[in-house]
């Protein structure tokens, strides 16, 4: 059973088994497009309507951010953080299992051939039918679109960033209407070995994103819709009482 709550008006998704509510819809022939909702993406919906549009209207929003799944326990809401690299990373493992047939969108050409090499060793099996980079123009984004809708896979998994990969989803899911897809922001990177995700310890303590201005101190700017999003929480929660 899903539970739909939200997020500064945003909807998000609760259930005991992500996993196994995604399956269920597969077997029922049932398209979905999961989105990762963290507070920088629910800061960007803001001032982005079409962005806000598309996460309201997707089948299955899980709270990939601490800031969001911190907010939802402040609720009351029995939630734990789902990181959207680790169900991308559950869903190739069952994809594997139910010779599912999958394809991969995004990243550099060199992290797009370590990440197929990652997944490949792996997971002995697992049917990747096709792979394109993120850096296509118009000629070879029709000939993407052309193979999808040819190949039909199961399992869609695309990484060209918040909020391009969310965009670039909801306008072309119409070529594989059954499928799965799923943004995966920089977890190509990760696979590929070419970005290391923050020790477990910092990751159950909500401090992943700590380890991730260490990693790229470039990345301060986008860090601070974690204070915007507390700040406009306490502000929206203020207004409706």
């Amino acid at each position: 059973m899903l539970k739909t709550s939200s997020v500064l008006d945003l909807p998000i998704h609760i259930t005991d088994s992500y996993i196994q509510w995604i399956v269920e819809q597969w077997q029922q022939r049932k398209g979905l497009h999961i989105i990762t909702l963290n507070a920088e993406m629910t800061m960007q919906a803001q001032h982005n309507e079409q962005l806000s549009t598309i996460i309201k209207r997707a089948e299955l929003v899980i709270p990939d951010g601490a800031g969001v799944t911190l907010f939802l326990k402040s609720k009351g809401e029995k939630v734990q953080r789902c990181p959207g690299i680790e169900l991308a990373q559950d869903l190739l493992a069952v994809a594997c299992q139910n010779q599912w047939r999958i394809c991969l969108i995004g990243g550099t050409p060199s992290v797009l051939e370590k990440t197929l090499h990652h997944w490949q060793t792996k997971l002995s099996g697992l049917q990747i039918l096709n792979a394109f980079d993120g850096y296509f123009g118009s000629d070879q984004e029709s000939m993407i679109l052309q193979t999808l809708a040819e190949l039909q896979p199961d399992l869609i998994l695309v990484a060209l960033g918040v909020p391009r990969q969310e965009v670039w989803i909801a306008q072309n899911r119409d070529h594989c209407p059954h499928a799965i897809w799923m943004g995966v922001g920089g977890s190509f990177d990760v696979w590929a070995g070419v970005k290391k995700r923050a020790p477990r310890l910092l990751r159950e303590n909500n401090l992943e994103w700590l380890y991730r201005l260490y990693q790229e101190p470039w990345r301060w700017r986008r860090m601070l819709a974690l204070p915007q999003f507390v700040w406009r929480v306490v502000i929206n929660n203020g207004e409706k009482n």
